[in-house]
């Protein structure tokens, strides 16, 4: 009996001491894992030469981890694929609110019809810090999974000087948190068939405008799966895929509600061949600087009570005058809303606006012209 209430005594004591020291977050480090992720673009690779990533907190900031495997081609990391930039790194518990990627100057692409990679020319600022925002509290003695999402799509900007192409690394990065974070997963079919290689993007709408969170391209079996999508929050899917030379007819779910007690839902496509199909294209007025970025949404209203989604993102190409297109797209009603960023020579984002929408109509076998003003 002696003995037992020693131990219940110094365990008590130990108990104790713990609290007293439980202020001191180097008591109990906690650990982080970050890993980097892609969304389809419109090049054969992306090229990024990742060297650092680092993070900023309760001990200011410090070095997660150092890539020393040579440049990454994001356009590999999709469908649940990604690449580690750090592993168990030991971080102080507290809140965290910004990242950062450390980028070397070998950028490249790889373009469609052009043997050699093209230099992807990368601000300075950036390759002292590519900045993502993020919202985190880390446990002492926890492991957080946190993963970069690099847009590809939207984080190239094309300027044509002479008879070359001058690609701008404008990124578009976000990071996530994986404990709060859901996937919504499927089959794209065709007459029963599976679809491989059809673009799904997963998206919100705020105020009736919406905006693309994430996407993914079909594999060979049809399937695709889109995580990292903050739970708590609406989605819809969208998919109006040309595979092989065939259009197909655009599909968008309905609402799908994304819980942390139902994290995981699953929305499979059925798609019908658009038998009539057109296009759009146009030009863009005044033209982008080097210093900004546009990219064009086509929108189409679904539902008997109609809500506004994106069929389609399209990134403009800036020579002596600025132009965009839209092809096969089926026929219908569509709007189009342009936004335009703005960056400082650092490459730090400095503006947003968004231009009113502008009606356009796909007829059959034609293609629309239509002039948009930049905001």
């Amino acid at each position: 009996m002696k003995l037992q209430g020693l131990r219940i005594a110094l365990a008590g004591a130990l108990a104790l001491g713990l609290a007293a020291c439980g202020s001191s977050s180097n008591d109990a480090p906690a650990r982080i894992n970050v890993r980097l992720v892609d969304a389809p673009g419109d090049y054969t690779q992306l090229f990024l030469d990742v060297r650092e990533v680092q993070i900023d907190g309760p001990d200011g900031w410090q070095t997660l981890g150092t890539w020393t495997g040579g440049p990454i081609d994001l356009l590999t990391l999709t469908n649940g694929l990604s690449k580690t930039l750090a592993e168990n790194a030991p971080i102080a518990a507290g809140h965290y609110g910004q990242m950062r990627l450390l980028l070397g100057p070998d950028n490249t692409v790889v373009v469609d019809g052009i043997a050699e990679p093209q230099p992807l020319k990368v601000p300075s600022g950036m390759q002292s810090g590519v900045k993502l925002t993020v919202n985190f509290d880390v446990e002492p003695g926890t492991t957080k999974d946190v993963f970069i999402d690099f847009d590809a799509h939207k984080s190239i900007f094309v300027h044509r000087a002479g008879n070359s192409d001058q690609y701008i690394l404008r990124p578009v990065v976000r990071a996530f948190d994986q404990v709060v974070t859901g996937t919504i997963s499927g089959t794209v079919t065709a007459g029963g068939t599976a679809v491989a290689g059809a673009t799904v993007l997963v998206e919100t709408v705020e105020g009736g405008a919406p905006s693309v969170v994430r996407a993914t391209v079909t594999g060979a079996d049809g399937k695709y799966a889109v995580g990292l999508l903050p739970v708590a929050t609406t989605y819809y899917v969208v998919t109006q895929p040309v595979v092989g030379g065939t259009v197909y007819q655009t599909f968008a779910s309905g609402p799908i509600e994304l819980t942390a007690a139902a994290p995981l839902p699953v929305q499979d496509v059925a798609l019908t061949v658009a038998a009539e199909h057109g296009g759009i294209n146009g030009a863009v007025t005044p033209i982008a600087t080097d210093t900004q970025r546009d990219l064009l949404q086509v929108v189409q209203p679904f539902g008997a009570t109609p809500v506004n989604l994106i069929v389609r993102e399209v990134t403009p190409v800036v020579a002596a005058t600025e132009t965009f297109a839209a092809p096969d797209l089926p026929t219908g009603a569509y709007s189009l809303v342009l936004t335009r960023d703005t960056f400082d020579a650092n490459g730090d984002q400095t503006g947003h606006a968004v231009a009113a929408p502008v009606a356009a109509t796909v007829t059959n076998g034609a293609t629309a012209n239509v002039a948009l003003t930049a905001p």
